[in-house]
């Protein structure tokens, strides 16, 4: 019977912080993120490869980014997107 209501508490603790934070792999390794919405999305992103697309597609875990004073993890990826543009339209004017 101990191990069933361990499992309980384990199980619900699981939960809560899955519901209240974001694990967000960066370049400078894991951070805990509080969401601003209680919800089981984005749980664990990595941002290392993201785009501005991915933002896009992640808007709560941008939102809670830029609440939670942790900027630095939203800025290590817009230059990525950058370039890409970049090389999109240089690739574009050459192969014409």
């Amino acid at each position: 019977m101990s191990r069933f209501f361990f499992g309980m508490l384990t199980g619900a603790a699981i939960l809560y912080v899955g519901m209240h934070f974001h694990f967000v792999r960066g370049d400078g390794g894991v951070f805990l993120v509080p969401k601003t919405e209680s919800t089981l999305s984005d749980v664990y992103v990595d941002i290392r490869d993201f785009r501005l697309d991915h933002w896009k597609a992640h808007k709560p875990l941008a939102q809670a980014i830029m609440a939670s004073n942790q900027k630095h993890l939203a800025q290590e990826t817009p230059p990525l997107a950058f370039r890409d543009t970049v090389e999109d339209v240089v690739s574009g004017l050459l192969s014409r």
